[in-house]
Formats: C-alpha cells, structure tokens, sequence
C-alpha cells in the first residue's frame, strides 16, 4: 500500500498525540473533519495503524526496574523458536521481545519492580524447559533517551505516492 503526503503527516501527528480531536488534526491537515476521519479509518484498516496507546510514567508507580535480556537458545528448529516465543507472550515482565541476528537469539526488554523480580524472571525463562543454554541479563542505569515515536518520514520515503 501507498500514502500520500497528507496520510504521513496524519500519521506523524497521531504517533505524538493520539488523543489529538479529530477537528484539531483536520484543520492541521488542512482536510475536512470527514475526510479526515475517512483517513485515519483507511490507514487503521490497511494496517498502518496499529493501535493507541498511553504512555505511563512509570516511576510514579512506584520502584521501576528496566532491563534487556540476551537469550541463546540450544536448538534452532522452528518449533524450539515457536515454543520460546509462545512462552514469552504469557509473561508480564517481558514488555518487548525481538529475535536478533546476532550471538545471541533473542533480545527481551523486561520491566519489573526490583532485582529479585528481575531475579525470577530469569529464573522463569532458565527453568521452564525452552532449551535456553545462555541467559545474559543487562540492568539499565539510566534511560537516555525514551522512545518517543519511529522516523517515519525517512521510512515512508519509498513508500509516498509521487
């Protein structure tokens, strides 16, 4: 599928508000308020948009601990990387997993309250029998820079129509 100038400029400004009104993000479109819509309904159903979502605090929770994980994994048949993969879904503390061409399989982003949570989820993942021969956990210190929205203008440049 193909956008034009306007569908990116949509997307753009709902990736950094997606409580935006619908008349605020027409008129900063320079489109009618039902074409809009019609658009932003289009890019939903072509799969351009997947969702909304909020971003939380997290510190205002309460203690935060962040930490990425570098799984190897013994075997790699399909169904080893399937039942890994359907294991990770059913945990709460690994918020984003991404299988890497790496020396490593998998790098996991997991979110808990402290290190002996960290400590258990380790723990989970080396004991539940996925074949995981290494586990080498990374705290984070200090986040830097948080994710605050992909590039798209540079990645939607071989998509725009001309």
């Amino acid at each position: 599928m193909r956008i034009d100038a306007k569908d990116l400029k949509l997307l753009l400004l709902l990736q950094q508000n997606g409580r935006i009104t619908n008349q605020e993000l027409a008129d900063r479109v320079a489109l009618s308020p039902s074409a809009c819509l019609a658009r932003v309904k289009r890019l939903e159903n072509e799969g351009f948009i997947e969702g909304f979502r909020t971003k939380i605090r997290l510190e205002r929770l309460g203690p935060v601990l962040m930490a990425f994980m570098e799984v190897t994994l013994g075997s790699h048949y399909p169904q080893d990387f399937k039942k890994f993969e359907n294991y990770i879904e059913t945990l709460d503390g690994i918020v984003e997993c991404f299988v890497v061409g790496s020396h490593f399989d998998y790098l996991l982003q997991a979110v808990v309250s402290d290190m002996t949570e960290l400590r258990n989820l380790s723990n989970q993942l080396l004991e539940a029998n996925l074949g995981v021969v290494k586990l080498n956990t990374l705290p984070v210190i200090e986040r830097n820079k948080p994710f605050a929205g992909y590039p798209l203008k540079k990645l939607a440049r071989h998509s725009l129509k001309s």
